[in-house]
């Protein structure tokens, strides 16, 4: 979940909390059809491909079937691992 980090500044969001589904689920509440499922997902690693390397965010529009992909900087999400994981670990 996504928000403003303040209610005026149209800039800068912050991210609230994630989800976890089961695949299968998850492929049920987004009317997902297993049998094309592969062909979705070679359109979107074609996409990614066509970019620069950096970071990115997929995001899908809640209510339309959009998705769509975000260049973000790439220092994007660095503190929010060093929070976790303490300085100087990684993934």
């Amino acid at each position: 979940y996504v928000s403003r980090m303040h209610l005026r500044d149209t800039s800068r969001r912050v991210i609230l909390g994630t989800q976890q589904f089961r695949p299968s689920d998850f492929a049920s509440q987004t009317n997902l059809n297993i049998d094309n499922a592969w062909g979705i997902l070679r359109c979107i690693i074609d996409l990614c491909m066509k970019e620069e390397d950096g970071k990115y965010l997929l995001v899908k529009h809640p209510n339309k079937p959009v998705i769509r992909l975000y260049k973000v900087p790439d220092n994007t999400f660095e503190s929010d691992d060093e929070a976790f994981f303490g300085e100087g670990e990684g993934l």
